[in-house]
């Protein structure tokens, strides 16, 4: 059989080999990207240059024919995700198997930060909803910014759609001071240069401001399956590791989230600390561009399982005896402890 991964994340290079480990000689890796050096072309079979300036809908029609031209069995699609959602049954229709989930308005609802927010604070959970703003204008933004700022915290924002926090931002003057000279450039920017820069957006796609919300970040990633959901909580940190942490709140509340969307295809729900609480930062409808740390910090080759249950193969798994663990992230993901 024959499986396509289009425009992905670097790391699709590790879920195509977790694939490959689950299923020896039986699947073909079609890959293709708009840059050639993606590295996931070391892992691919066959490659193929995909177009750089296209609509969503001409884009769909460019992935059903690729599909047609290439016998493509299963598809296992990043770029335009949603898009392709909403017309996963013309796909249906050529015999192509989609990794996505099949409710059109569900995922363009996830699409949407604001959206995303509401929909989990009508299922019974807007607990873990921070508190933030929709600007709409560069006044609204100034005005979001002033209720929300306090003399102890920072005011973060970024578009309402965006992907992989390609516009996230923390404003933060003080970064103008003198220990900025020892810091690795990122994503903070002093007030000034925030309006100077947003002063000129047209504001199309709004923007959603909220406090910076210091605690961890935990990325949670999930697949539901016939025996259960498997849920395996990845704390990020700023080291070359990820800890892997079975903490039952976090899974009690991911459980809750997955119930209100019902998607049988892997979903990535990112978490933030602030303080003590658990705070929603976004869900993703897909397999995450870390995800080959948890499936190695918690023995589960999600990826695998997702392949062979679109198939409708429902292949055994288990939690692992280890509540916790860390992942090394440098090349190639190792578990460095069992602590």
């Amino acid at each position: 059989m024959r499986i396509w991964f289009n425009h992905w994340f670097s790391t699709a290079y590790h879920l195509i080999n977790l694939i490959r480990d689950g299923n020896r000689n039986k699947f073909d890796f079609i890959g293709s990207n708009k840059n050639d050096y993606a590295i996931y072309k070391l892992a691919c079979d066959e490659w193929y240059r995909e177009p750089e300036k296209i609509s969503a809908e001409d884009y769909v029609d460019y992935c059903l024919n690729f599909c047609r031209e290439h016998d493509i069995n299963i598809f296992v699609p990043r770029r335009n995700l949603t898009a392709i959602a909403q017309r996963v049954t013309d796909f249906d229709n050529i015999g192509v198997k989609v990794l996505t989930g099949r409710d059109g308005d569900l995922m363009k609802t996830l699409d949407d930060k604001v959206a995303t927010y509401e929909f989990i604070s009508g299922g019974g959970l807007s607990e873990i909803i921070p508190p933030y703003f929709i600007a709409k204008t560069f006044d609204e933004f100034n005005t979001a910014y002033d209720k929300l700022k306090t003399a102890d915290n920072r005011i973060c924002y970024k578009l309402v759609e965006d992907e992989g926090a390609m516009t996230f931002r923390v404003i933060d003057d003080g970064i103008e001071n003198i220990s900025a000279l020892y810091n690795m450039p990122n994503v903070k920017i002093t007030r000034q240069a925030a309006q100077k820069i947003l002063s000129n957006y047209d504001f199309k796609i709004p923007m959603i401001v909220m406090p910076y919300l210091s605690g961890r970040e935990i990325s949670v990633d999930c697949l539901c399956t016939p025996k259960g959901n498997i849920i395996i909580p990845r704390y990020k940190t700023n080291s070359r590791y990820a800890e892997i942490k079975f903490d039952d709140e976090i899974i009690s509340v991911a459980d809750k989230i997955l119930s209100l969307m019902k998607l049988n295809v892997p979903v990535n729900i990112q978490f933030r600390l602030d303080g003590d609480k658990l705070r929603l930062l976004e869900i993703n409808p897909r397999m995450s561009g870390g995800l080959q740390l948890s499936c190695l910090g918690a023995g589960i080759n999600i990826p695998d399982l997702a392949i062979n249950q679109l198939l409708g193969v429902a292949k055994d798994w288990r939690y692992p005896e280890r509540k916790f663990c860390r992942v090394a992230n440098i090349e190639s993901p190792v578990v460095l402890n069992d602590a």
